[in-house]
């Protein structure tokens, strides 16, 4: 039988903040700013804290999304 991968997480402490209200507001935040910033969709990659790739793209996507931030970036 193959190993599962572990992620090294605490598994009791997994428990525990699963079952508290710790994270609640920081989680809230977050996922109220992505989607303010029309983030619907995973995966959702964001580039230069401007540009939005959404969902499974082919390479050719990415690259051509990326070559054109790139084109738009200033010239230092």
């Amino acid at each position: 039988m193959a190993r599962r991968p572990s992620a090294d997480l605490d598994s009791e402490r997994a428990r525990e903040v699963l079952k508290s209200e710790h994270y609640v507001e920081a989680v809230r935040e977050e996922e109220a700013l992505w989607q303010s910033r029309r983030i619907n969709s995973v995966p959702a990659i964001v580039v230069d804290d401007r540009y939005l790739i959404s969902g499974g793209q082919p390479p050719e996507a990415f690259e051509q999304a990326l070559r054109s931030i790139a084109a738009q970036a200033p010239t230092e």
